[in-house]
């Protein structure tokens, strides 16, 4: 079972610099328990998008070190997800589940085999108890239906739909949903709402909400933030970053409190958070 008591993602004196001198990240350094939502704000340009590429293994080129407890995975949604324009929007989000798909289909070639004259019955049996084995933990079955139903709760075109036509906004639920239905550990969401419609963004609050592991969102939406985190990670210039305990309205009474003097919240260096744990 995951852990809400052990640090399963940090970060240590993380830096990024992009060519040819241009500070991006300096020194970051955190930590965070399973269950954490973190909201991320900033200017642009201040570094968030090149934070979660480098949590996500996409960005390679920090200083630093990163330590992602072993059999926790990451998934990350780019601001401009890239999709395969060769294929329709059911293809796309069955990639989620291709592993399923995958033994699904062994599975109808071992029942197929039966019927050959030279078929090895005992091999045959033995293997498709195994796959019928797995079938079943992941209600592989229903798979169909599964997806009908993501699909429809964020709002996705037609499933046989071709990705090329889709606007930037259509493109980024069927990203969304893709990414969701592969359950990773760690959410990373670069700017989710943009271009969402109210229902379909009350859908991907009740997903969040409703999600066990980790989330790490960018976004500029103060409501969805309000509704969602559980922290705040605030990059506040010279490319670091503030950690604060608490939602979007939790930071704007932090900031209003320390108006007139410097910030004394600690920063981000050697903390570790917990959607349930003050740090």
């Amino acid at each position: 079972m995951p852990s809400d008591t052990q640090v399963i993602y940090s970060m240590t004196k993380v830096g990024r610099i992009h060519p040819p001198n241009k500070q991006v990240l300096r020194d970051i350094s955190l930590g965070f328990y399973y269950g954490a939502k973190i909201g991320v704000l900033g200017l642009n340009d201040a570094g968030k998008s090149t934070l979660l590429r480098i949590m996500a293994g996409v960005d390679k080129d920090y200083v630093g070190e990163i330590a992602i407890s072993k059999g926790y995975t990451v998934g990350l949604l780019e601001q401009e997800p890239q999709l395969d324009e060769s294929k329709t929007v059911i293809e796309v989000v069955r990639e989620a589940v291709e592993p399923i798909v995958d033994m699904l289909a062994r599975y109808d070639a071992v029942n197929a085999k039966f019927s050959e004259p030279d078929a090895d019955f005992d091999a045959l049996i033995v293997e498709q108890a195994k796959l019928q084995e797995q079938l079943d933990k992941h209600d592989a079955w229903n798979l169909g239906s599964h997806l009908d139903l993501a699909m429809d709760a964020l709002r996705c075109p037609p499933a046989e739909t071709p990705i090329k036509v889709l606007s930037g906004g259509e493109r980024r639920r069927v990203a969304l949903t893709r990414l969701l239905l592969t359950e990773p550990d760690i959410l990373l969401l670069d700017e989710p709402t943009n271009d969402l419609d109210v229902n379909t963004l009350r859908a991907l609050e009740e997903a969040l909400e409703d999600f066990a592991g980790c989330a790490v969102v960018v976004s500029h939406d103060r409501w969805f933030l309000d509704r969602i985190v559980t922290h705040i990670l605030a990059f506040e210039g010279e490319s670091q970053a503030r950690l604060f305990l608490g939602n979007w309205t939790d930071y704007e009474a932090h900031l209003a409190r320390n108006w007139a003097s410097k910030p004394t919240s600690r920063t981000a260096s050697n903390i570790a958070i917990s959607s349930d744990k003050p740090f």
